[in-house]
């Protein structure tokens, strides 16, 4: 099969992406404890621009320590700019042709109380939750702006404004966001801080070919999340995420990436479980497509492998990654494909499987090892075909039943 669609260029913004495939952000937890890349995070990312995906998209920076999913998560500030700097000149060195996003994130309510500040959008029915007043909002937005300047000046491409997967982004376009200020209860006022803060970022950052894109979920998967009509609601209803998107064109986005659920969720990441996951995906990134001109990235691909995978299509090949891929783009119901677990498995995936080289791609056999060794808050990467995080995730099998 081959790869015509998936190889060719794409113009996102006013830059161009050599192909259409695009690493996701898959958050490793390799910083050091003031936020910094460590050796480690430099092997990762030198190994990934090897790879050689059209885009990019850096795993979760967090835009302060003061509250965080993860112990060692980066980190961009000012006092983390010049090891971010080396990263990406590190990156180019090896690549300068792939399109580097950093991903901006504060982590909310999914903050560790254990080494952070849980911080809420809007109660969460636990007394011990600090909601967020309206300044320290408007703070946390002052605090994205100055790290999509940081993400400029070190030499990054743009930056994804993270809206998915339960973080704050995500937690204030919530019908459950019921704040009785101009942040919560109407769709115009939970949409407000993302509005505010991507013009803010564009006038700071003064400079129209700089990417300004999101990634966010169009279903959470739970009680009041997007994707409902409600606070009280689960039932799918793609009216609110449909009318998000439109905004996000219309404030002068340059791409939005599709995803889906909170983190660590089937929804999020397709299973042999739950095969059938990957279809929702294709629909709802299909929708999203049908409602916008700007370039819109899909997820659930890692999945599908070569076609071993359960999905219930008797012929192989019609059910793997390149034949839905090609098959997507050709449709118009995606303009580029994501891939995340299948990025820690096999960081050249894209340059192998552009160039034909499919007998040599370690694929991903979704076992999630790499989520047990993210919630376990260890150094994550693919415990199946990596020495290193296969012996971690053994100790930490071990510890758990000793």
């Amino acid at each position: 099969m081959n790869s015509q669609m998936i190889a060719s260029p794409i113009r996102i913004g006013k830059k161009v992406a050599p192909n259409r495939i695009v690493t996701q952000p898959m958050e490793c937890n390799d910083a050091d404890s003031s936020g910094n890349p460590t050796d480690l995070t430099f092997q990762r990312y030198r190994r990934i621009a090897e790879g050689g995906a059209g885009v990019i998209n850096f795993e979760s920076l967090t835009i302060t320590l003061e509250s965080r999913a993860r112990k060692n998560q980066l980190l961009i500030t000012e006092e983390n700019a010049k090891k971010l700097e080396r990263l990406i000149r590190e990156m180019r060195a090896v690549n300068h042709e792939s399109l580097i996003l950093f991903q901006l994130n504060h982590s909310g309510r999914l903050s560790e109380k254990a080494f952070s500040k849980v911080v809420s959008v809007y109660p969460t029915g636990d007394p011990t939750v600090h909601v967020l007043t309206e300044k320290e909002v408007e703070a946390i937005a002052s605090s994205f702006v100055k790290a999509a300047v940081i993400s400029k000046q070190v030499g990054a491409d743009g930056i994804d404004f993270k809206h998915c997967h339960g973080y704050i982004g995500a937690e204030m376009v919530r019908p459950a966001n019921t704040r009785q200020d101009r942040f919560g209860g109407s769709f115009e006022n939970r949409t407000r801080f993302t509005r505010e803060t991507a013009r803010q970022m564009r006038t700071a950052l003064d400079d129209e070919s700089f990417l300004i894109g999101v990634r966010f979920s169009i279903y959470d998967g739970i009680a009041g999340g997007f994707g409902t009509s409600g606070p009280e609601e689960v039932i799918e209803d793609l009216g609110e995420p449909i009318a998000f998107v439109t905004m996000l064109e219309e404030i002068g986005m340059d791409y939005i990436n599709v995803s889906a659920g909170i983190a660590g969720s089937e929804i999020t990441q397709p299973s042999k479980k739950y095969p059938e996951g990957v279809y929702r995906h294709f629909g709802w990134t299909k929708a999203v497509k049908k409602t916008v001109e700007i370039p819109v990235i899909g997820s659930g691909y890692s999945y599908l492998r070569d076609g071993k995978n359960n999905l219930q299509e008797p012929e192989r090949s019609k059910k793997s990654f390149l034949y839905w891929a090609e098959k997507n783009l050709k449709d118009g119901n995606v303009d580029l494909v994501g891939i995340g677990r299948q990025s820690l498995a096999d960081p050249l995936f894209p340059r192998k499987i552009l160039s034909g080289e499919t007998q040599s791609i370690d694929y991903c056999t979704t076992c999630d090892r790499c989520l047990a060794l993210m919630l376990a808050q260890k150094e994550v990467g693919c415990a199946i075909h990596n020495a290193y995080y296969r012996d971690l995730y053994r100790r930490i099998k071990k510890e758990a039943q000793s």
